[in-house]
């Protein structure tokens, strides 16, 4: 199994107050990412699926915020979300492509949540005290 990339970041930089990701690559490419783009595009099997038809919809993640970004090697990166959702490897392939292509999916995802009635914003529920 080859992990090389065609790009390598030369370096990625977190922007909490913005909730922002920016990774300048090899090429000279500069991508911003939101911290919601990069979780509801989380490359997992239980995000992704194991074939297209298995991917989840991921909604309510709006106010998402990454704790840290984990190096994997020298082919990728595991965000930890403040959802705790850890388990997605963001190769500096899906990153690139994800940086390459924002436009074109995050429109797909905004018309996928709207056809699904779901939303950006996290849902919340009153608590019953008894």
């Amino acid at each position: 199994m080859s992990f090389s990339s065609q790009f390598q970041p030369t370096q990625i930089r977190q922007i909490t107050k913005d909730r922002q990701v920016q990774i300048r690559w090899s090429n000279g490419e500069v991508y911003e990412y939101s911290m919601e783009y990069l979780r509801v595009m989380c490359p997992c099997a239980k995000c992704s699926g194991h074939t297209p038809d298995q991917a989840q919809l991921i909604d309510g993640k709006q106010d998402i915020t990454i704790r840290s970004i984990v190096p994997v090697g020298h082919y990728a990166v595991k965000l930890v979300f403040s959802d705790d959702h850890d388990s997605g490897l963001y190769s500096w392939d899906t990153l690139y492509e994800l940086g390459e292509k924002k436009d074109v999916l995050w429109q797909d995802y905004l018309e996928a949540l709207k056809k699904a009635g779901k939303r950006r914003k996290p849902s919340v529920f009153p608590i019953k005290v008894v």
